[in-house]
């Protein structure tokens, strides 16, 4: 939220219909329409704040890290749902999700235009979803996870990780530091990790030869917390958002981050 003589805005994570990443995100006007994983409403003007930020979150999930939730300001509530659904404003200028204007938050946007996309093993291209490829070959149309993430990279920045070797998910873990580089990546401690970095699973997560293979997952932080928006299977057959906390295995000690 933007108060002190300024709109405040109500952001989701998710875009209103024609709108660019970017403007899902940055772009919002009052009475917008939005939506996103913890409801839809509308996008509300308020003046009880001081300078901050505010977006419709989950109070069970913990949702407002280094924030306080509040109800909204009046009918039409900003933050619609059940009553665990309220506005997290942070004080002072505080980025949107996804870590602001930089590389990954637009990445992270661009990803949740998929939600609900089919899983597909070995799908996802530069121009989107695409078709199941053997030994899982269920005749879906989707992404797989490191699939998502490429595609969304590629839509993003222009950067082609197919093309460049790293679509396979250890293939981008286990890249040498001059590579990532060379793609416009890096890595950093998970404990570091933000909105809009890539997260990775995979027993020891060990690189070394033999090894490397048992990396076999990546999500995208939607915060710097346990949220992540993923491809995760077949059984659940569809892009949507997880929950770190719960995903049955611990996530490797590094992320990458774009940049």
């Amino acid at each position: 939220m933007k108060s002190t003589g300024a709109l405040t805005f109500i952001l989701s994570l998710a875009a209103a219909t024609g709108a660019s990443p970017v403007d899902q995100i940055f772009g919002r006007a009052v009475g917008d329409q939005c939506s996103g994983p913890e409801g839809s409403g509308t996008c509300q003007s308020t003046s009880k704040f001081s300078a901050g930020t505010g977006f419709c979150r989950s109070l069970s999930h913990d949702g407002c890290s280094g924030g306080t939730f509040h109800k909204g300001t009046g009918a039409p509530w900003p933050c619609p749902g059940s009553d665990d659904i309220q506005c997290c404003v942070k004080s002072g200028a505080q980025d949107p999700p996804g870590g602001g204007g930089d590389v990954g938050a637009r990445i992270l946007a661009k990803a949740l235009t998929a939600a609900g996309t089919p899983y597909a093993w070995g799908g996802g291209s530069c121009n989107g979803p695409s078709a199941d490829q053997p030994p899982y070959k269920y005749g879906d149309v989707g992404y797989d996870c490191s699939g998502l993430l490429c595609w969304a990279v590629c839509q993003t920045t222009g950067r082609d990780l197919f093309k460049a070797g790293l679509r396979v998910t250890h293939s981008m873990y286990c890249a040498s530091d001059s590579t990532l580089a060379a793609n416009g990546m890096h890595k950093v401690d998970y404990g570091q990790r933000k909105a809009g970095d890539a997260v990775f699973f995979g027993d020891k997560c060990d690189c070394s030869p033999g090894n490397r293979d048992t990396i076999h997952h990546v999500g995208i932080m939607m915060d710097s917390g346990t949220r992540m928006w993923n491809a995760p299977n077949d059984q659940i057959n569809k892009v949507l958002e997880s929950n770190i906390a719960t995903f049955g295995e611990k996530p490797c000690p590094r992320v990458v981050r774009f940049s």
